[in-house]
């Protein structure tokens, strides 16, 4: 066994005002955990950081925003003086500039220590991330197998650039390399457990960080499948994880809850999947397990599922079997939006699985977003006979985000070619403002932001007033009645919406709490800081396109749907190169003493 330890840390997290179910998720770390478990497998020492739940009750204010947990010096300050290795999680792109800071202020302390990045944004960017950090490599894609390849390439010399999934930096020439992407996993019933020991799920749960709506239980989330077939245009998943969803033996899923029972007392599982429900065998066999086994949990789909796998037999199983808690993500009332962003859904069928779920007595909420590029004010106002609908159906509550323009995705490398991205402060921030009630801005050329906030207010308005039942008076009222409840309610959230009302009440606290402490850098450094970022990334993005690494997509983001993306992903993903670091190329400046 080697003695080197790796330090494996989960960052702040970024929180903001939101009184709306589309929220941020603060939720123990699931990838992190599987990381750590890969590594303990290997006979790897690893110790963690969680810098939310060693300090969930501290803030430092941070864009529009503030982050919760440990202040940036002191998780740097941390790290064991033993570790060789840190690992730092990255998954959505508004963390990228507290990453920034993190990384400096560790290489600070520890000039010495290797740091390595993993997790969705950093697959979208590898190129820019390297350019705009201290970061020595990068993990893309699935992370398990390629950590561990890359720990014992570091104990014995062999070189980076025969590790598939990786990027760094070569300090020698002055270079960016970037090697193929590993092959995905085909038997992901091979991984290892997550190391859930490293992580105080306890504080998660007493602070309501659950992924879903509350429970009294202990929650622990779950992967039952990784990866989702579809190629919507707005989502980063096929980028991350290649068009592929491959699902675990659904008899080990359960083995795997049944073990968290006996271990922590759990009684409540959100499964974290990007699209669990697919093969209405799995989801069936999935449930009768639990039934046979006679356990008595909740669990939850709360990032949504396909309505295909589930009629009246099935959501009638999902009940029996503990289900409290699922999504759709129909993503908008307009067949011709849905066409455009390549959402692959039968109105007609998720209104029969919808029918099924109610009838079942599930809690079911269905997920819209506000302002794609190509969005029209009549688009937008499809979504009210579709809401009426779900009301009338008995949909518990709609979750309304704005548009966020994701790297890795078709619609952001659309609207980027066509001038309408800039990475700068403000598309930093437009990420952060999609779970509120107001965004950063608007990359529809129809819709002004302030349109878009109307249109939100609009939504909620029109489906919180639907009438339930023809007897049902005052349907906003009541509606209105029940959100006030669960803010005194001590116990299970019955609902998304009295979740959202009860965050939302806190966060507008918080942050008036955090505009009188000291921000995550000063003005100036933050200003510093994103000074180059547009100019490196520009450069990188020419540089592919010139070489052939990438193909261009369509600047009109109306004609995405006629393209197929898999092809240039995969050529993508298959293609190793190297640049010179952009001639822009800047890092975090260093942070004085006296800041955090």
């Amino acid at each position: 066994m080697s003695q080197k330890m790796i330090c494996l840390i989960k960052p702040p997290a970024v929180e903001c005002f939101r009184l709306a179910p589309a929220t941020f998720k603060i939720s123990p770390p699931l990838g992190l955990a599987y990381i750590a478990g890969a590594l303990q497998a290997a006979g790897r020492r690893v110790m963690a950081i969680d810098s939310v739940a060693e300090s969930p009750g501290e803030m430092t204010r941070y864009y529009k925003g503030y982050l919760i947990g440990l202040p940036l010096a002191e998780v740097a300050a941390r790290i064991p003086a033993e570790a060789s290795l840190v690992g730092i999680s990255v998954i959505f792109t508004h963390e990228w500039p507290e990453i920034v800071r993190l990384i400096d202020l560790i290489k600070q302390r520890r000039p010495d220590l290797t740091v390595v990045l993993g997790g969705e944004h950093i697959t979208a960017m590898p190129e820019f991330c390297l350019s705009t950090s201290k970061a020595d490599i990068l993990v893309l894609g699935e992370g398990e197998e390629t950590i561990v390849e890359l720990a014992d390439a570091l104990d014995t010399g062999r070189p980076l650039g025969e590790i598939d999934g990786l990027a760094f930096r070569d300090r020698d020439h002055n270079r960016i390399i970037v090697n193929q992407r590993r092959k995905r996993m085909t038997e992901v019933d091979t991984l290892a457990s997550p190391a859930w020991e490293l992580f105080d799920l306890k504080t998660y749960h007493e602070q309501r960080y659950v992924g879903g709506i509350f429970s009294a239980s202990l929650s622990v989330p779950i992967l039952a499948t990784r990866g989702c077939p579809y190629q919507c245009t707005y989502c980063s998943a096929p980028n991350m994880w290649t068009p592929r969803w491959d699902p675990r033996d659904p008899v080990k899923v359960v083995d795997e809850i049944e073990g968290y029972i006996h271990k922590y007392g759990a009684g409540n599982f959100p499964l974290q999947d990007l699209t669990a429900i697919i093969k209405k065998d799995w989801v069936v066999t999935f449930c009768q397990e639990i039934l046979r086994r006679n356990l008595k949990i909740t669990w939850q789909l709360p990032t949504g599922t396909r309505a295909e796998a589930i009629d009246e037999e099935v959501a009638q199983l999902l009940f029996k079997s503990g289900m409290i808690n699922m999504a759709y993500a129909p993503e908008s009332g307009s067949e011709t939006t849905r066409k455009l962003i390549k959402k692959k859904m039968h109105t007609d069928r998720l209104f029969e699985s919808l029918r099924a779920a109610v009838s079942a007595k599930l809690n079911v909420v269905a997920f819209l977003v506000v302002g794609f590029p190509h969005d029209t004010r009549e688009h937008l106002m499809e979504n009210m006979p579709f809401l009426d609908q779900l009301a009338a159906e008995g949909l518990t509550d709609v979750s309304v985000g704005f548009y966020m323009a994701l790297p890795g995705t078709e619609l952001f490398y659309s609207l980027y070619d066509a001038g309408k991205i800039r990475i700068n402060r403000e598309y930093f921030s437009h990420i952060l403002h999609s779970a509120m009630l107001w965004p950063a801005q608007s990359y529809s050329e129809n819709l002004s932001r302030f349109a878009q906030a109307a249109m939100k207010m609009r939504i909620f308005l029109r489906f919180y007033g639907a009438r339930r039942s023809p007897t049902e008076r005052a349907p906003l009222l009541l509606a209105l009645l029940r959100t006030l409840k669960g803010l005194f309610n001590t116990g299970a959230r019955k609902t998304k919406l009295q979740m959202a009302f009860r965050n939302g009440t806190k966060s507008t606290y918080d942050i008036i709490k955090t505009r009188i402490k000291p921000g995550w850098i000063t003005h100036d450094e933050e200003l510093r800081m994103f000074e180059n970022w547009e100019k490196i990334y520009r450069e990188i993005r020419r540089a592919k396109l010139a070489e052939g690494l990438i193909q261009q997509l369509p600047i009109d983001t109306s004609k995405l749907h006629l393209s197929n993306y898999v092809p240039t992903l995969h050529a993508d993903h298959r293609n190793a190169r190297s640049f010179n670091l952009p001639s822009a190329t800047t890092v975090a400046p260093s942070t004085p003493a006296s800041v955090q």
